[in-house]
């Protein structure tokens, strides 16, 4: 079994491995874990909050916001506040096209 901190470590190079050559990407968000789970609800507190969620278990990544980003709930397409199932899709884009930085979460249409 992984460690959540293994598992953290793979879900944010998942994430750099996508974005390596491009500015955004859709992917289904089961795409980008090393675990299986069934929900996974982003919640903006001190820092951004994923929780993954299955079988009554939890496990959350919070990740500082000077590197992954969901904007406002009240932003068009912000999952702030959402959660989504494994098929669903989403959109992992750089804050600012062409630089390593910050990466946002958004609702894939």
């Amino acid at each position: 079994m992984t460690s959540t901190k293994d598992s953290e470590r793979h879900f944010l190079q998942r994430i750099a491995d996508t974005l390596a050559q491009q500015d955004s990407a859709v992917v289904k968000a089961s795409e980008l874990t090393d675990f299986d789970w069934d929900t996974l609800c982003f919640e903006r507190d001190k820092k951004l909050l994923l929780k993954f969620s299955s079988g009554g278990q939890e496990t959350v990544f919070a990740l500082p916001y000077e590197t992954h980003y969901v904007a406002e709930p009240y932003v068009e397409k912000s999952l702030a506040e959402r959660c989504v199932g494994r098929e669903d899709r989403i959109v992992i884009r750089k804050k600012y096209p062409g630089y390593q930085d910050v990466i946002e979460f958004q609702q894939a249409d």
